[in-house]
């Protein structure tokens, strides 16, 4: 016989209200104290929204995000990133590339320009 495993898990949707709702509330009274100088307010709805990770981070979600986060900083600690040199060349090989086709292109509209010029006897 086999016994199941009952997971137990809690539920994340009042933490996750409860963020927002914070989030919104902050977003609320940011613009509801207008008459207060700009720089508290966003002094205070910075407060706000690290309240409201802080309260995220609680949920699977927010574990979950943080682990993503995580995970990608360890990632690009291994990218290999090109030189000064190497950039350079790149951006001005697709420098030329677009001068090159963009002049193809402006050829190939006067091209079609004179043909239907000619076509319809206007030049």
């Amino acid at each position: 016989m086999s016994e199941s495993k009952s997971i137990k898990r809690r539920s994340n949707v009042p933490l996750t209200m409860l963020s927002l709702v914070v989030l919104l509330t902050g977003v609320v009274l940011f613009y509801y104290f207008s008459e207060i100088r700009l720089f508290y307010r966003v002094l205070g709805m910075l407060t706000v929204i690290g309240i409201s990770i802080l309260v995220l981070y609680q949920t699977d979600f927010g574990k979950t995000a943080y682990s993503y986060i995580s995970d990608s900083k360890v990632e690009l600690k291994k990218v290999t990133w090109p030189t000064k040199q190497e950039t350079t060349q790149t951006a001005l090989g697709v420098i030329v590339i677009v001068v090159i086709i963009g002049l193809i292109l402006w050829l190939l509209d006067m091209l079609f320009a004179w043909a239907i010029g000619n076509l319809y006897g206007i030049r």
